[in-house]
């Protein structure tokens, strides 16, 4: 226990009455709440629209942020078809394979994004499709930022389409995203690009509630 603590007291988890000896809880369990808190009224503010995005598509809606190199899937709304994509809530996958790891990381400075992929490093591939190069990364990045939308063609798994848009906050930064997933025989490129317009709108909807995020 002695030493649970000890680790415990380093990073801030508790601090120790130097008179007593006694410990309290510190500021990074403080942090953390309000993690949690912001986590889930993003959770809570978007889940109608991805029950709206998914009754209107028939297909699975998703809602990510970027943590590193990885999204984490934050919440999910599963197509009623049978065949279907199944991502769970609390789901990492890599940032570079998916539309909402791409739209995201097209949307954080060049200093931020320097930090995270080093220029000798290599890209995993978790399919034929993943993006191969950190050159060819951000020639795609390039493109996303200028459309404002990202799409993943098998990418992150065969026989799996997706298309993502960013939602922003007041200072213009991407703090989270959103994306329609299916699979490729019915969720087709035509499909996505028929979606696109409706995904857009939506995202600009829950952007202007983020204003004072």
């Amino acid at each position: 226990v002695h030493r649970i603590l000890t680790t415990l007291k380093s990073r801030g988890y508790v601090i120790q009455n130097q008179q007593t000896t006694k410990y309290r809880l510190g500021i990074k369990l403080f942090e953390l709440g309000c993690a949690v808190q912001s986590t889930r009224r993003l959770v809570e503010i978007t889940k109608p629209y991805l029950k709206q995005l998914s009754q209107s598509t028939n297909e699975t809606a998703n809602l990510a942020i970027l943590e590193g190199k990885e999204v984490i899937y934050l919440d999910t709304i599963e197509s009623t078809e049978i065949l279907r994509t199944e991502i769970m809530a609390g789901t990492r996958t890599p940032a570079h394979c998916t539309a909402l790891g791409k739209v995201l990381l097209a949307f954080i400075s060049d200093r931020e994004f320097e930090s995270l992929y080093k220029s000798d490093e290599p890209l995993s591939s978790l399919t034929s499709k993943s993006i191969p190069s950190l050159e060819e990364l951000k020639k795609r990045l390039k493109k996303v930022k200028e459309q404002g939308y990202a799409v993943d063609r098998e990418e992150y798994k065969i026989g799996v389409n997706c298309i993502g848009v960013p939602i922003f906050g007041r200072n213009g930064e991407a703090i989270t995203a959103i994306s329609i997933t299916g699979p490729a025989s019915r969720f087709t490129i035509d499909k996505m690009e028929k979606v696109k317009g409706e995904l857009t709108t939506i995202s600009k909807e829950i952007s202007n509630q983020f204003l004072d995020y």
